[in-house]
């Protein structure tokens, strides 16, 4: 009788089990398919982005990271229209920042450098934005990514 309950009690653990694997893999589909890559387009050109919607992904954004492909970058999208302040702790490369209306017309391009040890700059914005692209520095200029630049968003759900 003993090996009985054992090895019904390996069945219904081995059942239990292949539940937490199904909703495991959904709960990373959802989760994949929320941070997937997408593309913010310009002129003919496309860089590939990661997005930044939650505060947590924001916090993190490109610290740490030592180098990243011409055409890549971060897309944060925030709720609403608002003045974000940006610092570069941690990060390692610099970066341009692009902040983008809610219209996804470029209203404000800067280069931040990196910065390791606080005290960092802090990049306080003049006009209001609801995106803010990162690409490495100099790309903006060299794809004549300008004020006024309208944007396209490929694959993001606003």
């Amino acid at each position: 009788m003993k090996n009985k309950w054992n090895f019904r009690s390996w069945i219904w653990v081995m059942i239990w089990l292949l539940i937490l694997a199904i909703f495991s893999y959904g709960i990373f589909t959802i989760i994949h398919e929320k941070n997937k890559v997408s593309q913010v387009c310009t002129r003919g050109n496309c860089f590939t982005v990661e997005l930044a919607r939650t505060p947590a992904e924001q916090e993190v954004w490109l610290m740490n990271r030592v180098s990243m492909p011409e055409k890549s970058g971060m897309l944060f999208i925030f709720p609403k229209s608002d003045l974000y302040n940006f610092r570069m702790k941690d990060t390692l490369i610099p970066l341009d920042i692009i902040r983008i209306t809610d219209k996804l017309n470029v209203v404000k391009v800067i280069t931040a450098q990196p910065c390791i040890a606080d005290p960092c700059r802090t990049y306080n914005p003049e006009i209001w934005a609801t995106y803010v692209l990162e690409l490495n520095a100099g790309i903006a200029e060299k794809y004549n990514i300008v004020e006024w630049t309208q944007m396209k968003f490929r694959d993001i759900d606003k």
